[in-house]
C-alpha cells in the first residue's frame, strides 16, 4: 500500500445493460479492523442493486452461509493497554467468539474458516498446542480452532482475513 494509512477499496457490479462498471471507490482509513464486504448467504448474489455491504455489522462469526472481508492492523503487544488486554474477551464474545476460559487474553473460537495473509510485519498465531510466528505474505487457513494473535514486534502487523461460515464443530 503506497498511503499506509487508507485503504482504497474497488467494488464492482452491473448497470441497467449488465455492463460491468465500478459500484463503489472509495478510501477507508486503516483502523484497528476495517470491514472491505460481507456477504449474506452462499452462493453469493453478485445481482440486483448494491448496497454498501461493508456497512454491515462487524462480528468475528461471518453471517450463515456468508463471509467477511476485513484488513486489520494489529500494533506490536507491548504498546497495548492493560485495560485494552482486559476489554478484548467481552469485545469477542459480543462479536459472537466462543471466547476461552483457559486464562489466556484473547483466546477464542468462531464457527468459520479463516484464510489470513500476512501483509506487511509479523504476528504470531498462539494456539492450544503450540505457536507460530508468521511473517510478510505468510498464510494461515484456521478451521475453527482456539486461537489468539499476537504481534512481537516492534512495528504494526497488517493483516488480510476473509472468513467464511463453517459447520459447528462437534461440542462447540
Amino acid at each position: 500500500m503506497e498511503n499506509s494509512q487508507q485503504i482504497r477499496r474497488v467494488v464492482t457490479g452491473h448497470d441497467a445493460d449488465g455492463k460491468s462498471v465500478v459500484v463503489f471507490n472509495d478510501v477507508h482509513e486503516y483502523k484497528r479492523r476495517v470491514q472491505i464486504w460481507t456477504t449474506q448467504g452462499s452462493p453469493a448474489d453478485n445481482s440486483g442493486e448494491v448496497a454498501d455491504a461493508a456497512l454491515r455489522e462487524t462480528r468475528l462469526e461471518a453471517p450463515h452461509q456468508g463471509s467477511l472481508f476485513w484488513l486489520v492492523e494489529l500494533p506490536p503487544s507491548q504498546e497495548i493497554a492493560p485495560e485494552a488486554v482486559a476489554a478484548t474477551a467481552e469485545r469477542l464474545a459480543a462479536e459472537g467468539a466462543v471466547t476461552q476460559s483457559d486464562g489466556r487474553p484473547g483466546m477464542h473460537t468462531t464457527r468459520t474458516i479463516d484464510y489470513m495473509v500476512v501483509l506487511d510485519g509479523q504476528v504470531t498465531l498462539l494456539l492450544d498446542e503450540g505457536e507460530v510466528t508468521l511473517h510478510k505474505y505468510d498464510t494461515v487457513v484456521q478451521r475453527g480452532t482456539a486461537h489468539h494473535w499476537e504481534n512481537r514486534g516492534t512495528e504494526p502487523a497488517r493483516l488480510a482475513f476473509v472468513l467464511l461460515d463453517a459447520q459447528p464443530l462437534p461440542g462447540r
